[in-house]
């Protein structure tokens, strides 16, 4: 009768280890699986920003009240319009051109006040390309000063910011002569406030 009593014993807690383990097994798969699934919507929400910042300059540039601007189309950059929209922009903010909404452009519905912006292009040297002695356009409000300054500094822009975004796509540089149009990068870095 003793012995019966242990081996059930024995086997109840058996039952109660196995069962203790599968509990936490399955717990720990759930945590894991979880966060994985939160990873990627992140990851997902980032991707879309920047990906449609892109066709957001595009579409703010072709609508913009300001005539001649409109420097970058079909991922080919004027070099003329450009020119006119450095001299217009100089050291000032970008944003309502990347975020916001100029015009009749619809905008991809993010809030400018919520970043700051800077763009520059770079040869394949990974230079800055200047253009009416200015490298990089933008202005970081958070920081208070021009993104020229800033990466004259070399410090990371958006230090101050809660989040950093950079995306860069290979565009034609349209010299208006065939001889001398190339390939360069387009930079976006992008601070979240």
């Amino acid at each position: 009768m003793k012995l019966k009593i242990r081996s059930m014993k024995k086997a109840q807690v058996i039952t109660f280890d196995f069962s203790t383990s599968l509990i936490v097994f399955i717990l720990f798969m759930a945590v894991f699986i979880g966060i994985f699934i939160l990873s990627q919507a992140a990851e997902k929400k980032q991707e879309f920003e920047l990906e449609y910042v892109f066709a957001n300059l595009e579409n703010n540039l072709r609508f913009s009240p300001n005539p001649g601007i409109d420097f970058f189309s079909d991922y080919r950059v004027d070099k003329a319009k450009l020119t006119t929209f450095v001299s217009l922009i100089g050291a000032g903010s970008i944003d309502d051109y990347v975020i916001g909404t100029v015009g009749n452009a619809h905008g991809i519905g993010l809030n400018p006040s919520g970043y700051s912006t800077c763009l520059y292009f770079t040869d394949n040297n990974g230079s800055r390309i200047n253009i009416n002695g200015i490298t990089a356009l933008g202005y970081l409000n958070k920081r208070g000063a021009s993104c020229e300054d800033v990466f004259s500094t070399s410090t990371d822009p958006c230090e101050e910011y809660e989040n950093a975004l950079a995306i860069f796509k290979p565009v034609l540089f349209d010299e208006n002569d065939v001889y001398n149009n190339r390939i360069i990068q387009m930079n976006l870095v992008i601070c979240k406030k």
